[in-house]
């Protein structure tokens, strides 16, 4: 697979050190008004904000809190988020990808009715994005999110069938996160290898970290329980497609956290170009 390395502005310099083919941007909101200084040969791609202004964007939204935006307002955000990745892609190679969050969360259990008409609102959403030029991916979510100091449910694109689903209503394919994917297998007793096969010809981009039970993502490889022998070889047909490692506080000491997953990944067997 084709290494790419999550970054933002202040540790640009460190994460080139690992001569990635791409850049992942995380974007907060601050980010609608990033500069950067000189070109760059690799390929543009960022994650947009997952909040807003104190406010998750959500364009799966059942109604406006004072903790969550609109749908409208969410769709409206993910396309200036879009905008600025085209303006910025003007010093990168390529086509710019644009990763989003759908959304689809909840602080207390959705019903199911609930549930089916957040899965119905996120294809309906990002068909009212203008999203040409851009090569847009939305990203499955685990079992539970942690925002603003409090543990929400996620209810939508979780599941691999699902995500096939919007594939073929949209026409669009995905961001794979294997730690997320990992914890709703082990949140519903499912196989990670049957999910990830299900959806990997859909899949474009992925994240990978370790993960533990339903809630313990973002680890240190070997730190949970991710059958990565398993996903390794399935990884290595994937000569094309681009990857991040998203160990939580990997950029810290010059992207050290990121340098010890890399090198125990490939002491795994996974190929790395």
């Amino acid at each position: 697979m084709i290494l790419g390395m999550k970054v933002r502005k202040p540790d640009l310099s460190d994460m080139l050190q690992f001569n990635p083919k791409a850049l992942e941007f995380h974007f907060s909101d601050s980010d609608l008004n990033l500069e950067l200084d000189g070109k760059f040969d690799q390929k543009l791609i960022v994650h947009c904000f997952e909040y807003f202004e104190r406010r998750l964007l959500d364009i799966a939204s059942l109604g406006e809190t004072n903790q969550v935006h609109s749908k409208e307002k969410s769709i409206e955000l993910i396309q200036k988020a879009i905008d600025k990745t085209l303006s910025l892609n003007e010093q990168f190679s390529g086509t710019p990808t644009m990763i989003v969050h759908p959304g689809g969360y909840s602080l207390n259990l959705s019903t199911e009715s609930e549930i089916n008409k957040m899965k119905e609102l996120v294809a309906e959403s990002i068909k009212q994005l203008d999203m040409k030029n851009v090569n847009f991916l939305l990203e499955n979510m685990p079992p539970y999110a942690w925002f603003f100091g409090g543990r929400w449910n996620s209810n939508v694109f979780l599941s691999a069938q699902d995500m096939r689903s919007y594939c073929d209503e949209t026409g669009l394919n995905v961001c794979y996160d294997i730690c997320h994917a990992h914890l709703y297998c082990n949140k519903n007793n499912l196989n990670l290898v049957d999910e990830l096969l299900k959806i990997k010809d859909n899949v474009e981009h992925f994240h990978l970290s370790d993960a533990g039970g339903d809630d313990g993502e973002g680890l240190q490889f070997g730190d949970g329980d991710l059958p990565f022998d398993q996903v390794i070889p399935i990884l290595n047909q994937f000569t094309e497609k681009t990857f991040a490692v998203e160990v939580w506080k990997g950029h810290e000491q010059g992207g050290k956290g990121f340098e010890v997953f890399l090198d125990k990944v490939k002491e795994a067997g996974l190929i790395i170009s």
